[in-house]
């Protein structure tokens, strides 16, 4: 009875966060916040005998190398790729497992350790990282673990005494029947389970017909490579069966070892109907506190002067829920994540952002999905995150069609004249090996005018050592490449990482609205109204203003120990000039900038449970150098308690005979209260000194926030 009321409280208590979310999707407004988004969801998958967690983000990721602290807290260390205003001002964030019965649940978090994306699990596992093969997502592989329905049952049987020959024979009949029943009845799963149990019987008069048996129902459940094993097992115990030559038969007709699995329609699976609402609720309250003193030295004398300040105080409160129902059909889910700053400093408004709000439905065997409402575009030239509707339809297992229309979001430019998109894509999702790649088209819309036309591809190599993908986007209206990338990741069996980056792309991507930027007005259709201004015009202004950055990265991490992991990277990193326009001046380009980076990761350095990252950058700028040196280190205290501790030095010189130094020495501290309600706060200084030969100036800044997240399922 109690468990019945507890789980009463529980519905009631979510019912109105239901509501909520309904109204925001119904609503869809949303202002300008300083609250930076990062990690887009994170999907539970079975992967074969593993549990495959994927976590999405919403814009292009680089995985550079991974630790773990004592198989509990895992630590990967990403770059992020498209420049966003926003990204210079991450604040914390954090993302709770979805109900799962397959893996033990876990936070995930970021920016951690030295910037680094961390999977804290209330368990220790065996893991594995892989990068995404659409360059937006990091996959987790850890083994299935048993449900705790099925382990309180395997407890409360005592263990069985050894059958007789004639019980054995007598299991293994009832099993046999029971499996092919299942097979008659298209209940292939269930059968495969049955003919498991029968095969770790001792040997009997069934065991052969069940070898075979099984590798049939695996090939029927799309499990290719599964069904060769079984049946090359059938050849190994059976080679002289009269049923030999039918099992080469069918082991010939198999499809390629890699192949995806095939659509079937029949394969079906109890599922619970209930719709579940989980997600979490957090706030945190930010304050910073400056103090600078400046002496300058002119030709009137020296002066000094001294400036104290509060430059942050901000309570942000966030709202991240999902709401999932599946069904032997479908797979339904209802998302909102919405961020509300309350800035407490004067004359700052206080603002709300709505990051995702949208209902999302597919078909169990992939045939059909929609998403209707805020969202974020992964692919198909769509931009980073917009309000629409998002559409694919596959025939087959190999073809996938999909429809796009939507409005771009512009959090950082309310007043933006409102744009329309729409496109279309078709995905093939098997080739040879493990291939994949898509094709698309896109039209943007200012308007009445053309804003935007491209045509792309994408295209992925994916398997467990070896991950590559690319993607070309050519602007027909422009007649020149908006993005082209190429980026890379493989592992040795040494369990050496190597990564590569490849990034050509404008900045800003090639629109007509990047005209505005030197045009009196900041319309397209007020610039149209004026003298000698025509789309043709405005198109080769905005060609002038669009500049070209590019990036080359090349990356590794060698296990040195069974402690040290050493690694580090080399960009080359630099954006073109931009040319005159009306009320703009031309801008010359950066140059190239050289970036050397090396990084050492410890496991149990000083006491058990620790983990340390030391960090060494260099930069070779035309016009400055660059050093930074970074230690961080992270503990676990007793079970609950977690503590985080960094020290980042840096110093620069530029051509100007401009000097600074900066001092940033911080500590965190983490406390699980279970594993619903978790408490953190921070506190940090950052002492940095600026001096040339008329001016000196010493800041002292300090900061620190407070706060807590609920984790509701």
């Amino acid at each position: 009875m109690k468990a019945t009321s507890d789980l009463r409280t529980k519905r009631n208590f979510t019912r109105p966060f239901t509501l909520l979310a309904v109204v925001l999707l119904l609503s869809g407004v949303a202002t300008k916040s300083a609250h930076a988004h990062v990690i887009e969801r994170i999907e539970i998958k079975h992967a074969g005998d593993e549990a495959e967690i994927q976590i999405l983000f919403d814009v292009r990721i680089q995985y550079l190398r991974e630790a773990s602290l004592n198989n509990n807290d895992i630590h990967i260390f990403i770059k992020l790729l498209e420049a966003d205003p926003d990204r210079t001002r991450l604040v914390p964030e954090a993302m709770d497992s979805p109900p799962s019965d397959f893996v033990p649940h876990f936070t995930v978090s970021f920016p951690e350790l030295d910037s680094s994306l961390a999977i804290h699990f209330d368990k220790k596992v065996v893991y594995r990282v892989q990068p995404g093969k659409d360059g937006r997502s990091i996959s987790i592989f850890t083994p299935v673990i048993k449900p705790k329905s099925e382990l309180q049952a395997e407890a409360a049987v005592p263990p069985a005494a050894p059958q007789t020959p004639e019980e054995v024979e007598q299991d293994a009949r009832q099993l046999m029947d029971s499996a092919r029943d299942a097979i008659g009845h298209d209940q292939v799963v269930k059968a495969i389970e049955v003919l498991n149990r029968l095969l770790n019987l001792p040997p009997n008069q069934q065991s052969q017909a069940a070898q075979e048996l099984i590798g049939e129902a695996r090939e029927k459940n799309g499990e290719f490579d599964k069904a060769r094993v079984e049946y090359e097992l059938y050849l190994k115990l059976y080679p002289d069966a009269a049923d030999a030559a039918k099992v080469k038969g069918l082991l010939a007709q198999l499809p390629q070892a890699g192949a995806k699995p095939a659509f079937r329609s029949a394969q079906k699976k109890a599922i619970d109907e209930k719709m579940m609402v989980y997600g979490g609720i957090s706030q945190n309250y930010y304050k910073g506190m400056s103090h600078t003193d400046t002496t300058t030295a002119d030709s009137n004398g020296i002066t000094t002067a001294s400036l104290t300040s509060t430059d942050q105080s901000m309570l942000i409160s966030s709202l991240d829920m999902t709401g999932r129902k599946r069904t032997d059909t479908t797979d339904t889910r209802i998302v909102v994540r919405d961020a509300y700053n309350a800035n407490f400093l004067p004359r700052q408004k206080s603002d709300n952002r709505l990051n995702s709000a949208y209902i999302e439905q597919s078909s169990r065997d992939h045939s059909y999905l929609y998403r209707l409402g805020r969202q974020t575009g992964w692919s198909g030239g769509v931009p980073g995150r917009y309000d629409g509707a998002w559409v694919g339809f596959s025939p087959n297992s190999v073809w996938r069609i999909n429809g796009v229309v939507g409005t771009p979001v512009d959090f950082y430019n309310s007043g933006a004249e409102s744009k329309t998109f729409a496109g279309v894509s078709l995905d093939l999702t098997r080739l040879p090996e493990q291939w994949s790649g898509s094709g698309y088209f896109i039209q943007q819309k200012v308007g009445s005018i053309v804003d935007r036309r491209a045509v792309g591809m994408e295209a992925h190599y994916f398997d467990a050592q070896r991950n590559y993908n690319g993607l070309l986007d050519y602007d027909t209206l422009f007649k020149a490449v908006n993005i082209a990338t190429l980026q890379g990741n493989w592992t040795t069996g040494t369990g050496s990482n190597y990564n590569l980056l490849m990034d050509h792309r404008k900045s800003p991507p090639l629109q007509i609205t990047n005209a505005l930027m030197g045009q009196p007005v900041q319309n397209i259709a007020a610039a149209l109204s004026q003298p000698g201004v025509s789309a043709d015009t405005l198109r080769a202004d905005a060609q002038t203003l669009s500049a070209t950055s590019n990036l080359f990265m090349v990356g590794m991490t060698q296990p040195y120990s069974a402690h040290w992991r050493l690694g580090g990277d080399f960009r080359i990193a630099n954006t073109s000039g931009t040319g005159a326009v009306s009320t703009v001046a031309a801008a010359p380009g950066t140059g190239n900038s050289y970036i050397y980076t090396m990084q050492a990761i410890a496991n149990n350095l000083f006491i058990e449970n620790d983990l340390s990252v030391i960090s060494a950058s260099y930069v070779d700028d035309h016009r400055f150098e660059g050093r930074s040196l970074t230690f961080s280190r992270v503990e676990t205290l007793r079970k609950n308690w977690r503590l985080d501790m960094a020290l980042q030095l840096y110093n620069q010189s530029d051509t100007l005979g401009v000097h600074q130094t900066r001092i940033t020495p911080s500590l965190k501290l983490n406390y699980h209260l279970n594993e619903e309600i978790s408490l953190e706060g921070e506190g940090g200084l950052e002492d940095t000194h600026t001096y040339s030969a008329t001016q000196n100036d010493k800041t002292r800044r300090r900061y620190f926030y407070v706060g807590y997240r609920w984790d509701f399922r």
